[in-house]
Order: C-alpha cells, then sequence, then structure tokens
C-alpha cells in the first residue's frame, strides 16, 4: 500500500526554506515550493508536495495552503512554524505573514534528488526577495505566464505542472523527462491502483 509523505515533506521544506533563506514570508514560500515542485515535476513526472498551484496576480499560489495559512494552519502546521500576521500600524490593514521555523528540518522525508532540488532552489533564491523572485516566475514561456497571460487573462487557473516540461529549467544540468515517459508512468500508477 502507497503512503503518501506529501505533508511531512510539505512541513519540512517549510522549515527548511524557512532557516536557509532570508526575506521567506508566504509570497516567497510559495514562490520556492513551486519552482521545486515543479521542477522536480520536469525532472521525474511528479511533484514533491503534491500541492495545487493557481495562476494568481502576484505568481503561482498553492490555494490550499494558502487558505490554511490565513485561517491560521491546522495543527501541524501550527507545530512545525508560527504564525504572524504583520500589519500597517495606520490602517490595521495585512502588509504580510511572517512565518518562523518552531521545529527541526528533517530530511529523512525526502529522496536525494528532492533534497538537492530544495537546496539548489534555496540557494539560488537566498536573498532575493518575492518580488525579485517574479523575475524568474513571471518569464515569458513559464508555466505561471502560459497560464496567467499577458494581461491577467488566467487570474485564478490551476497551473499545470506539465507546462514545467516546455519551460527553462531552474537546473540546467538535469534532463527532462518525456512526454512519452510521462504517460507511460502514469500508465504504470493506474494499473497499480
Amino acid at each position: 500500500m502507497f503512503v503518501s509523505r506529501d505533508r511531512e515533506k510539505l512541513l519540512n521544506a517549510i522549515i527548511y526554506f524557512l532557516g536557509e533563506t532570508n526575506h521567506c514570508h508566504t509570497l516567497k514560500l510559495f514562490k520556492l515550493l513551486n519552482f521545486a515542485d515543479f521542477e522536480h515535476f520536469r525532472q521525474t513526472g511528479r511533484t514533491i508536495f503534491g500541492l495545487d498551484y493557481k495562476a494568481l496576480p502576484m505568481g503561482p499560489v498553492p490555494t490550499r495552503l494558502y487558505d490554511e495559512i490565513k485561517s491560521g494552519g491546522a495543527a501541524d502546521l501550527k507545530n512545525a512554524v508560527s504564525l504572524v500576521q504583520v500589519k500597517d500600524d495606520i490602517n490595521d490593514a495585512l502588509l504580510r505573514r511572517d512565518l518562523k521555523a518552531r521545529a527541526q528540518f528533517d530530511k529523512k522525508y525526502f529522496s536525494k534528488r528532492e533534497l538537492k532540488i530544495i537546496e539548489l532552489v534555496a540557494e539560488f533564491f537566498r536573498d532575493l526577495k518575492a518580488a525579485d523572485m517574479s523575475e524568474f516566475s513571471h518569464r515569458k514561456g513559464e508555466p505561471w505566464r502560459k497560464v496567467y497571460g499577458d494581461k491577467g487573462q488566467g487570474s485564478g487557473k490551476p497551473i499545470p505542472p506539465e507546462l514545467s516540461l516546455d519551460s527553462e529549467p531552474l537546473i540546467k544540468d538535469s534532463p527532462t523527462i518525456s512526454q512519452d515517459e510521462l504517460e507511460e508512468r502514469r500508465d504504470l500508477l493506474r494499473d497499480i491502483a
């Protein structure tokens, strides 16, 4: 029987990104998760965290995680990180949600490839702010741009990870899985289920 470790991977990746990058509030975190997920999909035909992303104006957003963070988080998320709302002093408007790790990162949930990808994503974007990361996620030919469009006509629509197969790789020395190989793997998984 297959046991998914997506949630454990997600929580540990959040802890890792919070510890290994600067300026990591929710928007940057969402971009880091998306880059790691789509890079892994490009190489293997599956994501690391099992998240679904939507094309929103600021970039790719894992909407279920976003909704969870907005509502304060499930018990396991609260145990892993603290969520602090940062509000404007004048009008009390929410500016961002800061996250701080409460637990230690545990690499046991990750394959070597997954670990390498999250490490490289963290290293590459370590000192960038979320707005600076948009230069990468919003480039022409990238999955978010393909869905969102030039004028936002795809706002709120899902971003299929398959779009990463035709986009510029984040990790240049890793091969992209072919469409045929992807279909073959999906067929194998359907046969097992």
